[in-house]
């Protein structure tokens, strides 16, 4: 499809001027690519096309995998057995935005079934756009059988087969849809609200599905087998109801009813989530633990992940009791505290337990907080956790096929792929390597304080020309701001892309810190949830400032040429440091970011507690200190977000040309929060790499 990208330019009051927005071909004090000649585009184009995996499934009962694999922007599905050589079954031979996920494998993995289209953060919305198609298409459940024969079975999202693979149910909205596997689907029911898991029982004969309302969340159950109409619901609470599992006998449903809390709330009261029990005969519920107050009163559990119930009766599930993300197994017989089986002083990202239900798997920074494997121990009876994977890859997704487990694994040269571990052996169905001719340097791992003491992780990329003269130097903030970047490809394809965007920006002679801030995963609970961070107080920005400083004082690099740059959150943090700090940062580049974090009147707060926070918010702001702003900064963005609002970027845009500050924008009509397609990166890329060179590339004077 040919790149229909529209392009809304605005330069304040022609500041920079056509120089700016020139590809003009500029000595790089080093690397492997001048900015603004072919070189660049075609590096940056060999590295987006690079194959990158995401979306892992494995089959219950057989060792089979399936992925979906982005190639050059073409997404299609590949299946791999006993990590043998992959195959491809699907077909699929444009970049046009078009997503593929929500894979589901039948137990013995002969059947495949997957989402096509839509937008998996926001399911049940009107369905993007990013490659101007005459139709946006819809969201739809697809069946591959065993003889490879592709059925589309309708509309919807979410599908999940019966544990003897005989059905097959997904939701669409607030409908649960269930099919004899290859037959057309049916309504089982409509209610209220989006559906946004659906659980089977062991024995296929119910259907628990989780239902968002908005206000709070219900769990419905639904009896398969029944002629009459036999829906019925766990007794709600003023709450959400979450993450239903069956026991392994099928008669009860455990789940986790969660409260926020008001704004503002001490995090040292409250008691805010509870473990529950469903019988299924008698209809009735009752708690069987609730988290005390302080630390892990908040319900926080790892992206994706579900609750266990163990074959020894007990429940495992994530818990930062000990303010660190672990799994922890909890008796349901409503006697006894849980008893977390993961180390202390590290984080989980994500868990599995076995078809047997009597060892756990887990992903885990245990030993260094940068540097996440696989590991497995018995549920029951003690015994040391074994790592599974060496500490030579990051290990991220974990999912069980057949008597091996299959995790995601990156490396410094090796973007996101399946490694299945069988037998003792690691075998890898696709290795993906970097294109020929391109290197990367190894980022080395760094550490820094803040200056209120907290203790501070990068990564910092060096140009590969070690020559003495000093370099311009870049910080990269992440977004989330719930991520943690490591010193290798990420799992996320958003970072991974911003990853082989440092390593590239290395190449051109820069000297790039990638720092990971408070409000981060990975380095406990109380530093994700540091007190007055984002709107209110934005004390990240002291990590920002500490990463400026740690640059300032690095003998390679030229205090006066340092840029920002990042989107999202990172977005919001480029904005803070050029608006409160432009006498340190001389540029920067802000992909879709935040900059006014005022909102609303909050909930449960009184009209005056409501006008100090909202005075808060706007201190936070980077809009707030706009009379401050001087250095000129790139904004980026796509105009169907749907995670920040289109107008965060307007707003800013206009405010920078009452001010008189310099800035470039960029516009990609239909796009989401994060670029649906590759062509997208890399034209934003570009954009970036040239401004950079622009603002940043020419030495300062002594």
């Amino acid at each position: 499809m040919p790149h229909i990208s529209f392009l809304l330019r605005r330069t304040g009051l022609g500041l920079l001027g056509s120089a700016l927005l020139a590809s003009s071909a500029l000595a790089a004090p080093g690397g492997d690519a001048t900015p603004g000649d072919t070189s660049l585009e075609q590096r940056l184009s060999s590295l987006l096309a690079m194959p990158y995996a995401n979306g892992l499934a494995g089959a219950a009962q057989a060792p089979r995998i399936a992925w979906v694999e982005r190639r050059a922007g073409v997404r299609n599905i590949m299946v791999s057995d006993h990590g043998q050589a992959p195959r491809r079954i699907t077909h699929y031979t444009r970049d046009d935005g078009t997503d593929l996920w929500g894979l589901a494998l039948t137990p013995d993995g002969r059947s495949l079934a997957f989402v096509e289209g839509g937008d998996p953060e926001y399911p049940n919305d009107a369905p993007p756009n990013a490659g101007q198609a005459t139709f946006a298409g819809k969201e739809t459940v697809h069946l591959i059988g065993p003889s490879g024969r592709e059925t589309v079975m309708g509309e919807g999202h979410s599908p999940a087969f019966s544990p003897d693979g005989t059905f097959l149910a997904f939701s669409r909205g607030g409908t649960l849809m269930i099919a004899h596997t290859g037959a057309m689907p049916a309504a089982a029911f409509t209610t209220p609200g989006s559906i946004t898991g659906l659980r089977w029982s062991p024995d296929g004969r119910h259907i628990a599905a989780e239902i968002d309302r908005g206000s709070h969340g219900v769990i419905a159950l639904w009896d398969v087998g029944a002629k009459a109409n036999s829906l019925t619901f766990i007794p709600p609470g003023l709450s959400n109801d979450r993450q239903p599992v069956f026991s392994p006998d099928g008669k009860s449903v455990a789940f986790f009813r969660t409260q926020d809390p008001i704004l503002g709330t001490d995090p040292q009261k409250g008691r805010f989530w509870s473990v529950h029990v469903h019988d299924l005969n008698s209809g009735t519920e009752h708690a069987v633990w609730a988290a005390p107050a302080g630390k892990g009163s908040r319900f926080a559990t790892p992206e994706g992940s579900v609750p266990y119930w163990a074959a020894d009766g007990r429940l495992l599930f994530p818990w930062e009791g000990s303010g660190w993300m672990r799994i922890c197994a909890l008796p349901m017989t409503g006697q006894g505290e849980p008893e977390c089986l993961t180390p202390d002083g590290a984080e989980v990202s994500a868990y599995q337990l076995s078809q047997d239900g009597k060892t756990l798997f887990y992903t885990s920074n245990s030993g260094d907080l940068d540097q996440w494997r696989a590991w497995s121990r018995p549920v029951a009876g003690g015994g040391d956790a074994v790592a599974l994977t060496p500490g030579n890859d990051e290990i991220s997704t974990l999912v069980t096929a057949g008597p091996g487990i299959a995790v995601m694994a990156t490396g410094v040269t090796q973007t996101a792929h399946p490694v299945v571990l069988e037998n003792g052996q690691a075998m890898t169905p696709v290795t993906p390597a970097l294109p020929s001719g391109i290197s990367f340097v190894t980022p080395q791992s760094v550490r820094f304080r803040s200056a209120d003491g907290l203790d501070l992780h990068g990564q910092l990329f060096t140009p590969p020309d070690d020559a003495a003269h000093r370099h311009p130097a870049l910080l990269f903030v992440h977004g989330g701001p719930e991520r943690q970047m490591l010193p290798a490809f990420n799992a996320m394809g958003y970072y991974s892309n911003a990853y082989l965007m440092n390593q590239t920006l290395a190449s051109q002679g820069y000297v790039v810190l990638s720092v990971n801030y408070r409000s981060g995963s990975g380095y406990g609970e109380a530093f994700r949830n540091a007190p007055e961070t984002g709107r209110a107080g934005a004390s990240e920005y002291r990590d920002v400032q500490a990463a400026a400083a740690y640059l300032q004082k690095r003998d390679d690099v030229d205090v006066h040429r340092i840029g920002i740059w990042g989107g999202s959150w990172g977005g919001y943090l480029t904005g803070l440091a050029l608006a409160r700090n432009s006498d340190i940062f001389a540029a920067g580049v802000d992909f879709h970011g935040v900059h006014d974090m005022t909102e609303p009147d909050h909930p449960g707060l009184s009209p005056q507690q409501n006008r100090d926070a909202h005075e808060q918010e706007w201190r936070s702001s980077p809009i707030a200190d706009i009379g401050h702003w001087r250095a000129p900064v790139l904004l980026v963005h796509g105009d169907d977000d749907r995670n920040v609002e289109f107008e965060q970027s307007t707003l800013l845009a206009r405010m920078l040309t009452a001010q008189g500050v310099p800035y470039e924008d960029h516009v990609f009509p239909g796009e989401r929060h994060a670029f649906l397609r590759t062509q997208d990166w890399l034209q934003g890329y570009l954009w970036m790499t040239h401004f950079f060179a622009q603002t940043l590339m020419t030495p300062s004077k002594p």
